[in-house]
């Protein structure tokens, strides 16, 4: 199976595949509004918008069945072109997708995880963003194909992964990968992870 970088042209149909993938997702599903679809949907567009420029989206040849949204390490360093990518991206909307009253919760969730992934990984380093396999196609090993571009990459040039998750089975699955468990929390009584990965092989 070959792995190739998205084309803009397949936007919709993987920002289909990200919502099917996290539907099912404790922690996300509980900040969005009742159609979790529509709202999944237009965050995996936006991300996708965002990620646009980077060029390092991953997925299937032929028929896309997974996507893989990485962010290299020039991406954490804001400036005044990443925010523009944020207001063009249609990032700034994502808040009309969730529950009203759980708007201010989400924002101090994001602000835990900021924190928590500059503490967590404060040198230079690839950050997934966002992973998904089409749920029909999911234990077929398509998940760990799309992250290898990118893996191979770091270990190629000595640096680490970083992400977060909030199911079990995806810590399992990134720790077959290399991932280590930095961080275990709980908001909202939901679970959730922070795990990084060190250059394999150096």
């Amino acid at each position: 199976m070959d792995i190739v970088k998205l084309n803009s042209t397949e936007f919709d149909q993987a920002a289909n595949q990200l919502a099917a993938a996290f539907s099912q997702d404790p922690l996300i599903g509980h900040f969005l509004c009742d159609d979790k679809a529509a709202a999944l949907k237009q965050m995996s567009r936006a991300l996708l918008n965002f990620a646009q420029s980077y060029d390092r989206t991953y997925t299937t040849a032929g028929s896309p069945k997974g996507v893989a949204v990485w962010l290299p390490p020039e991406a954490s360093q804001f400036n005044l072109s990443q925010l523009w990518q944020v207001v063009t991206s249609g990032l700034l909307i994502v808040p009309f997708y969730l529950r009203w009253d759980r708007i201010l919760n989400f924002a101090s969730f994001i602000g835990t995880e900021l924190r928590l992934h500059d503490k967590a990984a404060p040198e230079p380093h690839w950050y997934l963003a966002m992973l998904g396999v089409s749920p029909e196609c999911q234990g077929q090993g398509i998940g760990s194909k799309l992250l290898q571009p990118v893996l191979e990459e770091a270990d190629r040039t000595n640096m680490p992964c970083y992400l977060e998750t909030s199911t079990t089975g995806a810590v399992r699955f990134y720790q077959r990968l290399g991932f280590e468990i930095v961080h275990h929390g709980t908001f909202a009584g939901r679970e959730y992870w922070a795990m990084k990965r060190k250059p394999q092989g150096a």
